[in-house]
């Protein structure tokens, strides 16, 4: 029995010792070998982002307004075949323009108005305190965009061509204000075990 459990702890023991890997802290605009391939990357994204809320914040729209303007999300379309949070970079960007446009612009949060309704009602029916009446604020603009993409698969390559264009609209009269793009084309080859 007692040389049946030694070898079941030595079994046990190389086991998890081949299960165990390594963990290290990465800068996020450093490549890494995991992120070999023709999609996105954490640098792209960085990029993406950053290039996206210089160009908006310099929108006449934004810089001559007497008031920030109010903006608002809308999705992004993925149009892409790979999975991409189109999302993500409009959070990003946001981030990026509130701590960088010295409040130019307004950002709306409509992930929270069924939360803000709830809240107001209480508040009306006394069940909350307040500090004053407010209404949820309307929209100036909605910033969203598209991902689109075209692949091409020859032998053990794989090209990939992705355009990301975000734009700004109107909230009242629909008419795109600002629009930028960011185009990406990549190349990769896999090796024979992955064919």
């Amino acid at each position: 029995m007692m040389r049946w459990m030694a070898v079941a702890w030595m079994v046990t023991s190389a086991v998890m010792i081949g299960c165990t890997g390594e963990t290290k802290r990465m800068d996020p605009d450093q490549m890494s070998d995991a992120e070999l391939g023709t999609g996105i990357t954490s640098q792209d994204f960085r990029s993406i982002a950053g290039r996206m809320a210089r160009s908006l914040v310099t929108l006449p729209q934004i810089q001559s307004a007497t008031a920030p303007p109010k903006v608002a999300f809308a999705s992004v379309v993925n149009n892409s075949n790979d999975y991409i949070d189109g999302d993500a970079f409009l959070r990003k960007m946001r981030t990026e323009l509130i701590k960088n446009a010295e409040g130019r612009i307004m950002f709306l949060d409509r992930a929270l108005i069924d939360q803000i309704d709830r809240e107001n009602r209480d508040k009306a029916r006394g069940k909350r305190t307040a500090s004053g009446e407010q209404t949820p604020l309307g929209a100036d603009f909605f910033l969203t965009g598209v991902i689109d993409s075209i692949d091409r698969v020859a032998g053990r390559g794989r090209t990939t061509y992705l355009r990301l264009s975000f734009r700004l609209s109107d909230a009242g009269s629909s008419a795109v204000v600002w629009e930028d793009e960011y185009e990406i084309k990549k190349h990769a080859t896999t090796g024979i075990m992955y064919r």
